[in-house]
């Protein structure tokens, strides 16, 4: 009797081991599938960190075209050529001296330029009227020609003017008997290839009245006609 009570004594003992061991391998699993979810949850991050990625190279390209935009603003050096060629309308007795002219000159506002694509010259003038009529001779007359093409006159080089002392020449002209001198600026669209610029005096069709002399008087009439210098 005491020797089944110990044979029993040991199943006990031995199904409460079993089932204890049995208890630990199921946790041990549930510690597996939680690591492999954590896992999962680690990559999901991963692909909000390539997200992040991508939005500082779209940044990256924004400086780009901010430094594309500060080389934009740089223009050319001007060029100075010699001219000293004169204009002569001996019968209004008008002489127009061109000087020198300036190309490429700088323009006020960057973007007015345009990368290249507008140019600015400004050419010096000395204005001289030995007319025996009263008449005067007006900066109205005087154009910049660009490839046959009059180029605009403009005020878009005000720092550039102020920065070197080029006055500009008056509008009031010069009259009978006076004489003056200045600077007049243009800017004109280069497109492509070689600009052939021409400086330009255009005298319109003037009617000359002389009253007195011997006969009375007399009228005539000038054709209109153009004088030109090239740079």
């Amino acid at each position: 009797m005491k020797k089944n009570l110990t044979f029993a004594l040991f199943l006990v003992m031995a199904l409460t081991l079993f089932t204890a061991c049995g208890n630990k391998k199921v946790e041990s699993t549930a510690e597996v599938n939680d690591l492999e979810n954590t896992g999962s949850d680690e990559y999901t991050d991963d692909s909000a960190i390539t997200e992040e990625n991508t939005d500082e190279y779209t940044d990256d390209s924004a400086i780009t075209e901010e430094i594309t935009d500060d080389e934009t603003a740089e223009q050319p050096v001007p060029t100075t050529k010699e001219i000293n060629q004169t204009i002569t309308d001996e019968e209004l007795g008008y002489t127009i001296t061109l000087k020198q002219a300036i190309i490429d000159i700088p323009f006020d506002d960057p973007a007015i330029w345009y990368n290249g694509y507008r140019t600015g010259v400004c050419v010096e003038v000395e204005l001289k009227n030995d007319s025996e009529y009263v008449s005067g001779l007006y900066p109205s007359s005087l154009k910049l020609l660009v490839d046959g093409i009059p180029a605009s006159n403009t005020n878009f080089f005000k720092n550039y003017a102020a920065e070197n002392n080029l006055s500009s020449l008056s509008l009031d002209g010069v009259h009978s008997g006076e004489s003056g001198s200045g600077w007049l600026f243009y800017c004109f669209d280069t497109g492509s290839g070689y600009d052939e610029l021409i400086f330009r005096y255009s005298r319109d069709e003037t009617k000359i009245t002389v009253i007195g002399g011997p006969d009375g008087g007399t009228s005539s009439t000038l054709p209109a006609q153009d004088f030109d210098i090239t740079l």
